[in-house]
């Protein structure tokens, strides 16, 4: 499973040195020795505590010691981790950059990205946002979802006018749009009335930094 090389033996002399020390009196956080998205399991074997830093540093470099589906796993974890909220470690802007764009080279080819997971990678991710979510108070919630990039309250005069320019006149290649089918056929009914096919013959607009769904003008 993992590749033998610097990577792994760092990797695995951090896990080993937090596996013999004596326990930690302040904010320590599990993490699975195998993740649980490539193979994994919440056993007690599988599981270590350590340190924010030191969690932090594991899912940065995990990302080094798989190949292919692995690797696109492990660069989300970490992307994740980068956008943790809480006490875990807050990484520099350096770090940050490096994570977003492991994040976006792994996705390349997959412009439904999240329509590919398994069920039990969806049930996974479901369940870690929950638990993110439920050590929030209602404002943090709040400012979260303002802060979110696909939140329109987020959005700058600046962006709202390259968003317009960007969809006007826009012809979608045949490869695009035959992606963008068959994505759709395996969609559920309820998924493709969130997706908009209650809004069939209908456009949207921004009224108060808000989208709005009125008819298509004839």
């Amino acid at each position: 499973m993992f590749i033998s090389n610097k990577y792994t033996n760092w990797y695995f002399n951090i896990i080993s040195r937090a596996l013999v020390r004596p326990l930690i009196n302040g904010y320590t956080e599990v993490h699975h020795i195998i993740p649980i998205s490539i193979g994994g399991t919440n056993d007690k074997s599988n599981l270590v505590a350590l340190t924010a830093k030191e969690h932090f540093i594991c899912h940065a470099i995990l990302p080094n010691m798989v190949l292919d589906e692995h690797k696109k796993k492990m660069n989300y974890a970490f992307w994740r981790m980068a956008n943790a909220t809480g006490k875990r470690y807050t990484p520099s802007s350096r770090i940050y950059e490096l994570a977003k764009k492991q994040f976006i080279e792994s996705q390349q080819g997959h412009p439904n990205y999240l329509l590919n997971h398994t069920p039990e990678s969806k049930k996974q991710i479901s369940i870690s946002m929950k638990e993110v979510l439920s050590k929030l108070t209602p404002e943090e919630k709040s400012i979260r979802m303002k802060k979110s990039c696909s939140s329109p309250e987020s959005w700058t005069d600046e962006r709202r006018r390259k968003i317009s320019k960007a969809l006007t006149g826009i012809t979608r290649s045949t490869e695009t749009r035959t992606k963008m089918s068959k994505a759709k056929q395996n969609l559920t009914i309820e998924q493709k009335l969130k997706c908009g096919d209650s809004n069939r013959g209908k456009t949207w607009k921004l009224v108060d930094g808000k989208r709005v769904w009125v008819n298509k003008e004839n």
